[in-house]
């Protein structure tokens, strides 16, 4: 899937040099190698639906974006890429609705909020595809790093309960990432509460 195909290059340019140059070192997870992946996760899914041109430009455009507030804070960072969104499409020819359209993908990537169409949907598997990953492993620790650092978590400890409960309340909410990340998520799962044990 070939990103500049529907979103413009020098908007990819922008976001990758910010993620590389901006961002406090402090975020191990949430970085230029997760937003890439994010991209890729979404492409893959969404080549199983029935996807406008329209539909991948906002979808790919949301998924370059979603972390882009991080370059902020980790705080709401949702709402600031929402904000900084807003502020920059226009000098990349995205109509209003887009934007809007855009905006919202960006905000539907927080946890408590619930996918209402199939673009949020893809967006919301697109960002936690790892969970039904085999590298789920690799990334926890990146994650679990981040979040000591960043006084998310003061523990070990704490972290594997959450990471251990979120697992269990989470849903895939399109049908294929359903099915292909059905077998190795409950592989993560065992993965996560022997952690957690392990670190009572």
């Amino acid at each position: 899937m070939e990103l500049k195909k529907y979103v413009p290059e020098a908007l990819i340019k922008l976001v990758y040099d910010d993620l590389s140059m901006k961002l406090d070192n402090k975020y191990h997870y949430h970085n230029l190698h997760h937003t890439k992946r994010v991209i890729n996760s979404a492409g893959e899914i969404g080549n199983h639906y029935n996807l406008s041109r329209d539909d991948w430009r906002d979808l790919l455009t949301a998924c370059l974006l979603h972390d882009y507030g991080f370059i902020k804070s980790h705080i709401d960072h949702e709402e600031t890429g929402s904000k900084i969104s807003k502020e920059i499409l226009p000098d990349f020819y995205y109509s209003d609705d887009h934007i809007e359209s855009i905006s919202s993908l960006i905000l539907i990537t927080k946890v408590a909020e619930k996918p209402s169409n199939l673009l949020e949907s893809i967006i919301r598997d697109a960002d936690l595809e790892y969970i039904g990953s085999d590298d789920f492993e690799k990334i926890s620790e990146y994650l679990k790093k981040e979040w000591l650092e960043c006084g998310v978590v003061e523990n070990d400890n704490q972290f594997y309960k959450i990471q251990y409960e979120f697992l269990l309340s989470h849903n895939f909410y399109t049908a294929y990432m359903g099915e292909k990340g059905r077998e190795q998520k409950l592989k993560n799962i065992s993965y996560s509460k022997k952690m957690m044990h392990l670190h009572q």
